[in-house]
């Protein structure tokens, strides 16, 4: 029978004993990384907004800043640990939380702010809803509809996932000029309403203020255009 270097007689536990060592160092492993990644997040949305407090309000501003943002980043950093939204195993996972946390830091905190306020009003995380780089409450925020902002999700298993996923891409890639581009969006097709150059007035006709916007103002700005050519149909 052949013998362990240590002496020990090799029966087959010691192999099995290793795999569920190694078993379980990847368990916990992924749990120690999704923890990590909920702390370094409540502390990066700590100082963002500590540093925009400092630059406001001097040295008070900056602890107002940071209890804020600490307060924030404590949710926003509970919830993504919750439902494993990073998947800190592979490059596109970790490319997403430090661009997140860096160049769209602006759009991550507005969606903790969103995150928060749904929580406080009973909306519930979607534990399923994992390792998308984006944090998943079960119910939208208006009837019909799931609402994306920042890494936010309000609204899964709606058949719409990949129309909200381009909404968190576009919040990536623009960074803090995103909302700004948005809310421009907006103001200019309700004021100046370009999109009845080419709006189906069969298919949708505006027929009061309600439609002007749900038929109108809303399907046109830029990024829902986009996301709806990569899924969905703008409303009826």
């Amino acid at each position: 029978m052949p013998v362990t270097p240590a002496g020990l007689a090799d029966t087959g536990l010691r192999p099995r004993s290793v795999g569920r060592g190694v078993w379980t160092e990847a368990v916990f492993g992924r749990k120690a990384r999704q923890m990590a990644g909920g702390i370094i997040s409540a502390i990066v949305l700590a100082g963002a907004v500590g540093v925009f407090g400092l630059l406001v309000g001097g040295g008070l501003g900056f602890l107002i800043g940071a209890l804020i943002g600490l307060a924030l980043g404590a949710v926003y950093g509970w919830a993504i640990t919750a439902v494993r939204a990073y998947d800190y195993g592979s490059a596109g996972g970790i490319v997403a939380y430090v661009v997140d946390h860096t160049w769209s830091v602006l759009n991550t905190l507005v969606g903790a702010l969103f995150l928060a306020g749904n929580v406080v009003f009973g909306n519930k995380l979607d534990r399923t809803f994992s390792q998308r780089g984006v944090v998943g409450l079960q119910n939208g925020v208006f009837p019909g509809f799931a609402t994306t902002i920042g890494t936010v999700q309000a609204g899964t298993n709606m058949g719409i996932d990949d129309h909200e996923a381009v909404h968190v891409l576009q919040a990536r890639i623009f960074g803090p000029l995103f909302i700004p581009m948005v809310l421009v969006n907006y103001i200019l097709a309700t004021v100046l309403p370009y999109w009845l150059l080419y709006h189906d007035r069969t298919a949708r006709p505006i027929t009061g203020l309600f439609t002007y916007f749900k038929r109108g103002v809303y399907p046109h700005t830029w990024n829902e255009e986009w996301a709806y050519k990569v899924q969905g149909t703008p409303p009826l």
